[in-house]
């Protein structure tokens, strides 16, 4: 007879106990591993893996610069069917930095990326270079309870602060944005990105997975 597949929280919740026992005495193999599953999730757009997974996840400690990919498709937006396939050909949003001290942060950009926003905000003015990457729309970062079951501890990112100086219109709503990051094992995490719709309901839309830089990753 086949054997039918565990359910996504039962993996989840193998996964994440074998790899934080193995955080203990290998970190780097640990988030390596971790973040190899996150890209194959991601790869399967294995939408109830991943929301399992965040089910799991524990409130992060979040300081300095963070790589980052979205994790699998966007869902419940009818901008999706157009936004996917752009996504999946060329991600350009490439991560986050935080600041523990101020408790505020900025999304990290490619130049496509960047070049793209400036065409379809141009009035914008927060972009910073560093490098390779296009510093801009800023948020502020906070441990809270999640807006959404399983109400979990996690670092929540908002948007909405007049003095983070961020565009907001119809076509980016980030007044009504909102990310809620967990930690899964040290050094990689899973965030989903929520909307507010017109109604006042909240609704996640997507997933996006961050990891510390690997050569900033203790051996």
């Amino acid at each position: 007879m086949p054997t039918t597949a565990p359910p996504p929280a039962t993996t989840a919740i193998s996964l994440l106990t074998e790899l934080r026992e193995l955080a203990d005495t290998a970190p780097a193999r640990a988030a390596l591993t971790c973040w190899n599953y996150l890209c194959a999730a991601s790869d399967d757009d294995d939408r109830d893996l991943l929301t399992a997974l965040f089910s799991h996840g524990t409130a992060p400690q979040l300081d300095g610069d963070y790589d980052g990919i979205v994790a699998g498709k966007l869902f419940g937006l009818s901008i999706a069917a157009l936004a996917n396939p752009i996504i999946a050909l060329e991600p350009g949003w490439v991560g986050k930095s935080f600041n523990a001290d101020t408790g505020i942060g900025h999304n990290r950009m490619n130049r496509n990326a960047y070049l793209a926003l400036r065409a379809l905000l141009p009035r914008y003015r927060g972009w910073q270079q560093s490098g390779k990457v296009f510093n801009g729309v800023r948020f502020e970062h906070r441990v809270e309870r999640a807006a959404l079951a399983p109400f979990n501890q996690v670092a929540a990112v908002t948007y909405t602060a007049p003095e983070l100086g961020n565009p907001i219109g119809p076509l980016f709503p980030m007044d009504r944005v909102r990310d809620e990051i967990v930690e899964l094992v040290p050094g990689v995490y899973l965030g989903r990105a929520l909307l507010t719709l017109r109604s006042g309901e909240s609704r996640a839309i997507g997933y996006f997975a961050m990891r510390t830089p690997r050569h900033e990753v203790q051996l």
